[in-house]
């Protein structure tokens, strides 16, 4: 049995329609070159640009945690003087009833008024009458208490009443809250009736800050 003879088609192709053919046909091989050498300019302009962009990012960032550090440093600072300065103000609350009791002892001025009033209100209490109370400005050089400068003024009082009384209220007057140094203390007798037998009389110095 004879099998009927099979053509070869690339017989019937002519070498120049052959040539045609291969043309149409893709070059795989340039093709892949071209992809890879897409791929790698791709990466390289990707490298590129994000270093360009990477770079003021990174900068911004160095600058803004220093910033953040210097921030952090003043507001260590602040919190210290605030800490600081709540101590002082605890301080100073605690040592206040003495201030207040030293700027009533020697004042920063003369206050003369006051010092009247209490002198007036201390014999009242020792059943002393006042017959008299001057008070004297004196032209010295300034104290000098504890390395500070005070100046001064005396003051001149006159008192009938007994003797006990008088002297209850030398004490007194030694002892009121506002500085005052008793240079003399005299005795004498009262002439008039309505004295008591006695009169007393007080020459002192008081202070005040300059």
């Amino acid at each position: 049995m004879k099998f009927p003879a099979i053509k070869n088609p690339f017989k019937e192709v002519k070498k120049d329609e052959f040539s045609k053919y291969l043309e149409l046909m893709p070059d795989f091989k340039q093709e892949k070159t071209q992809k890879f050498t897409t791929v790698v300019l791709t990466l390289i302009a990707s490298i590129i640009l994000g270093v360009l962009a990477i770079n003021p990012t990174l900068s911004t960032i160095a600058n803004l945690q220093k910033q953040l550090n210097d921030d952090k440093f003043v507001e260590q600072k602040l919190q210290e003087k605030i800490n600081n300065l709540s101590i002082l103000q605890q301080k100073y609350a605690a040592v206040q009833p003495d201030f207040d009791y030293i700027n009533k002892a020697i004042p920063q001025t003369p206050e003369i008024t006051a010092l009247v009033g209490q002198i007036q209100t201390v014999a009242k209490d020792a059943n002393l009458s006042i017959i008299s109370l001057q008070t004297f400005q004196i032209d010295v050089p300034p104290a000098i208490i504890s390395g500070k400068k005070y100046d001064s003024f005396e003051f001149t009082v006159s008192a009938g009443g007994k003797y006990q009384d008088m002297i209850s209220f030398i004490q007194e007057l030694s002892n009121i809250q506002r500085i005052i140094v008793i240079n003399n203390a005299a005795f004498s007798k009262s002439t008039s009736e309505n004295i008591n037998s006695l009169i007393l009389t007080i020459k002192g110095t008081v202070y005040y800050k300059n």
